[in-house]
């Protein structure tokens, strides 16, 4: 089992972000942020077979969330940056203060993931998680 690189992770986490705020400016006036706030949360957590672990950028650097339990963990891993998804609900102030949050968050995340052992930053702490290359799974481990 390989730990995914702090650059993919970086990448996926990217993408996510790009569309959570894709998300908040295509629906104004707080249900695009609502469902970016969700998505931030629930992501690497959702049901569905070809999704197991992992969000959309996950699937797109081909990396995956290892847990017990996805939706708790995705929910627990993704508190840090869900914080700053929730600022954008807030018209205006709101995403001035996700971006003066979001910053440091992201920094700290980033540090974690290239300094850690096993590439871990603190959401992954926090849920006793870690992200691996998804195509290095075992075959009982994806079903």
């Amino acid at each position: 089992m390989k730990y995914a690189s702090a650059k993919k992770r970086f990448f996926a986490k990217f993408i996510d972000i790009l569309f959570i705020v894709f998300l908040g400016l295509a629906w104004r006036g707080g249900p695009g942020s609502i469902l970016g706030f969700i998505y931030s949360l629930v992501a690497d957590g959702l049901p569905f077979q070809k999704w197991k672990g992992q969000s959309l950028g996950k699937k797109v650097v081909g990396i995956q969330v290892l847990s017990t339990s996805p939706l708790k963990s995705s929910v627990l891993r993704n508190i840090p940056m869900a914080v700053v998804a929730f600022l954008m609900i807030i018209p205006f102030w709101g995403w001035i203060l996700a971006v003066i949050v979001g910053i440091p968050v992201a920094l700290i995340e980033l540090s974690l993931i290239a300094r850690a052992e096993r590439h871990q930053r603190l959401g992954d702490v926090m849920a006793e998680s870690f992200v691996i290359e998804s195509e290095k799974l075992p075959e009982e481990a994806k079903s």
